[in-house]
């Protein structure tokens, strides 16, 4: 009779033989699995808790390198590649008594998981490095080379789609096509104007034509650059606190502008991370640079230095992983990362690099938290600044043929204009009492010189970084407490997973961007061009666009995703061609109607047209523009539009200054939404009613949420009933008839005429409403004097709060919030 220890080990063995050969059976048949892809996702939910980069047993069994894996742990292998049935994950995983995981585990594998990871050992057990931290390249047959772009994106799409025996879906109306557009590039419908033009244009370049005209507005500029603030979490304060009001709102008026320039990508990206070190910045590139001091900040009475020195460069280092690299860094604040390849060093190495700019760690609770330099106050300064700063270009340059031909200046004063600034030389040729009063040029000189001065008196205030001339010291904290430093400090260096940071850089913010930007770096290209194609579909390639990790999702369309990454570099990083290849794609131009004969409620084929919720910024500036009550002013300090009363003083600190909400009036309540006060703590809560972040943190994916709320706010909220009541007013006083009025309605929200359901209920609601105000006088005055916006008194009182009533609806339909 068999004692029980050893009948226990019998069963074990037996149980161990019987899973390698089934494994080994089901190995033969199985198709060859790939790592990066198949396994490595199932290894870092599953298993690498415990047997990751983070464990802290020397003798644990690892399973996050091949090496690692195939160590010798005293006669036994988690891999055996000369012998794959040997391998003790096989026995583990099949194991009654020990199995993988613990039955305790809070993940447990099921059962197609468990079966794809004995077919890979089975195979061999090879590794292979994650795809994200594989360089990006552009495999394309041989006829799609010289190809539009726009058809190298429907290849890819159409491809799986034949993978599932279906194709496109047809092409979207005219009409709602040209309304997609609009608001994906521009964040507003089309004008009527524009919408007939290209409806009455025939010819084949009639939509890319659309197309350009729409990158070329300013409003294009205005629209994407929501979608960078969100990223870099701009705010109009501080974000803890008191939350005091900051200088920094012309970097958001910078960032419109280098939009709308088309500034490339690399540049837009390098001069924020460090337009200080570049040689002799500019105005513009040290203004970028307020993107480094974007992070949250105090002043709290008992807040240590030393610590918020620390907390800051932690936000700074995780929001840059989040924007640039689609990684979450937080884990490695702490200890070496428990998913992906990050130890906890690299991420201080990492913070090095901003750990040595100048600023205080405790911002005093001011507005002009020093360093900051002087900038224009709106997009219409900028423009003047710029003229003038063009004039002094070509006044000097004429100023060197002047002075070379005069003979009455002494030569130290030449020398010294020479090795001066651009502005000091504009000083020294101004100077009534200087060298150069017989210079031809000395007039002109004086009275720019008087221009500039006048210019820059407008200016405001704009926070920016500058580097120590001396840099901190930076080491590595245990387990991320600010006091308790380990071992020697540490050099600025990148990831090691995704690349060596080259001799020749700095080693300083300003080699962080270039190597951010290096044809090496595998995922910024990635990461960019995955949220331009969230922002134009509605989801990412990547669905989990802040997560490019061992976590995350895997692309939908990972040759298109390569694709993308490798033209956004040849194209010289050029944004707006990027979104015309998206936008001129067949596969953006598809219906977006649901299609029975193709099972993909995701979407995630892309075989139809994008179809979501619009953002709460959208919704909002959609009403303005129908209405015509859009204040179309670009830049400027954020403004404050109508909000509930004492919302501020009710959350926020005494000593604030700006715990009372102080409403605009005039125009100023009528901009487009991207210029709304962002007050961290409380933001317009008619934009978080529709999930705008906070921007305490970095957000580049926001949810979408439907709730009653949202109704509510829709048809109740002030500027939503002042916006329907000065839409009403315009359709009464440009069209005569009721069918006129709606049509122009439903244009003017919809880019389209009703269909017969739509009209037949905005009929019906229509006689109702003037059935009810015909009878209630007072209601129809009460209705109308809603909101600041004048009311034309010649209209009838009940026959505009009728048509106010329609137009409130239509706004709050479908048909106005949903990008279709």
């Amino acid at each position: 009779m068999i004692s029980s220890p050893n009948r226990m080990w019998c069963c074990l063995v037996f149980v161990g033989f019987l899973a390698t050969q089934s494994a080994i059976l089901v190995a033969e048949e199985a198709p060859k699995v790939n790592f990066a892809r198949q396994i490595l996702p199932i290894l870092s939910n599953k298993c690498f808790v415990c047997h990751g980069p983070d464990a802290t047993d020397p003798d644990l069994l690892r399973l996050d390198s091949y090496e690692l894996a195939t160590k010798d742990l005293g006669g036994h292998k988690a891999i055996e590649p000369s012998a794959p049935k040997k391998s003790e994950i096989l026995v583990r995983l099949q194991s009654a008594y020990e199995p993988m995981p613990p039955e305790d585990a809070e993940k447990q594998l099921t059962d197609s998981e468990r079966k794809l990871l004995m077919q890979w050992v089975q195979q061999g057990g090879n590794y292979a490095r994650h795809w994200a931290f594989v360089p990006p390249e552009a495999n394309l047959p041989a006829a799609l080379v010289d190809a539009p772009q726009s058809q190298v994106v429907d290849y890819f799409v159409g491809d799986q789609l034949k993978e599932h025996g279906s194709n496109f879906a047809p092409e979207a109306d005219r009409a709602v096509l040209a309304r997609r557009a609009a608001l994906v590039l521009t964040g507003l419908p089309p004008s009527p104007e524009l919408l007939s033009e290209y409806l009455a244009d025939s010819s084949p370049e009639a939509y890319d034509s659309y197309v350009g005209k729409l990158l070329d507005s300013t409003a294009y500029g205005e629209h994407q650059a929501r979608y960078w603030l969100d990223a870099i979490r701009y705010g109009d304060t501080h974000g803890l606190h008191l939350d005091n009001r900051r200088g920094i709102y012309p970097y958001r008026d910078w960032v419109i502008r280098a939009l709308n320039e088309n500034l490339p990508l690399d540049e837009f990206i390098t001069w924020q991370l460090a337009g200080d070190l570049l040689p002799n910045p500019t105005l513009e590139q040290r203004v970028a640079t307020g993107y480094v001091r974007m992070n949250p900040t105090t002043a709290e009475g008992g807040a240590i230095p030393e610590e918020f020195q620390a907390k800051n460069n932690f936000d700074r280092v995780e929001t840059l992983g989040t924007v640039f690299l689609g990684l979450s860094l937080t884990c490695a604040r702490c200890h070496s990362h428990k998913y992906d390849p990050i130890p906890q060093t690299e991420y201080y190495e990492l913070l090095a690099f901003f750990n040595s700019t100048s600023e205080h760690s405790m911002d005093g609770n001011k507005y002009d938290y020093s360093p900051v330099v002087n900038a224009p106050a709106d997009d219409a300064g900028w423009e003047h600044y710029n003229a003038l700063v063009s004039q002094r270009k070509k006044l000097l340059q004429g100023a060197v043929e002047t002075m070379a031909k005069a003979s009455d200046i002494p030569a130290e004063k030449v020398t010294e204009w020479s090795e001066a600034t651009e502005v000091k030389k504009l000083e020294l040729l101004a100077a009534s009492d200087g060298a150069f009063t017989n210079l031809s040029c000395h007039a002109d000189a004086k009275a720019l010189h008087e221009q500039l001065a006048a210019a820059e008196a407008t200016f405001t205030t704009s926070l920016v970084a500058v580097e120590l001339e001396q840099p901190r010291p930076t080491y590595l904290l245990e387990r991320g407490e600010y006091n308790l430093p380990k071992g020697d400090p540490v050099t600025p260096d990148v990831l090691s997973i995704l690349g060596r940071l080259p001799e020749d850089f700095p080693r300083n913010r300003l080699g962080l961007a270039q190597w951010l930007t290096s044809r090496d770096n595998p995922l910024v290209a990635r990461v960019l061009v995955n949220r331009m194609w969230q922002q134009v579909f509605g989801y990412g390639l990547v669905r989990t666009p802040e997560d490019f990790g061992y976590q995350g999702e895997q692309p939908t369309h990972p040759e298109l995703l390569d694709w993308l990454a490798v033209e956004l570099q040849d194209s010289g990083w050029d944004l707006k061609h990027m979104m015309r290849v998206l936008v001129n794609s067949r596969t953006f131009r598809q219906s977006s109607a649901m299609r029975p004969d193709l099972s993909d409620p995701e979407n995630r084929l892309w075989g139809r047209g994008p179809s979501f919720r619009l953002d709460a910024e959208v919704i909002r500036d959609t009403g303005l523009y129908a209405s015509g009550l859009i204040d179309p002013h670009i830049g400027g300090e954020g403004v404050k539009p109508y909000q509930p009363a004492g919302l501020w003083s009710a959350l926020m600190h005494p000593a604030s200054n700006t715990k009372n909400y102080v409403r605009d009036n005039g125009s100023k309540i009528y901009r487009r939404s991207l210029y709304l006060y962002w007050k961290r703590t409380s933001p317009h809560p008619m934009m978080t009613l529709f999930d705008a972040p906070s921007r305490e943190s970095s957000c580049v994916r926001r949810s979408r949420t439907n709730t009653s709320l949202q109704s509510l706010g829709l048809l109740n909220e002030t500027q939503r009933v002042e916006t329907a009541r000065v839409l009403a007013q315009r359709l009464m006083l440009q069209c005569e008839t009721e069918d006129e009025r709606l049509d122009l309605l439903f244009t003017l929200v919809a880019s389209r005429a009703p269909n017969e359901r739509e009209r037949a209920a905005c009929m019906q609601l229509l006689t109702e409403m003037q059935e009810q105000f015909s009878a209630d006088d007072d209601g129809a005055k009460a209705l109308l004097s809603i909101g600041d916006a004048p009311r034309d008194e010649k209209l009838a009182v009940g026959e505009l709060a009728a048509w106010t009533q329609v137009a409130s609806i239509v706004l709050a339909s479908d048909a106005a919030i949903m990008l279709y």
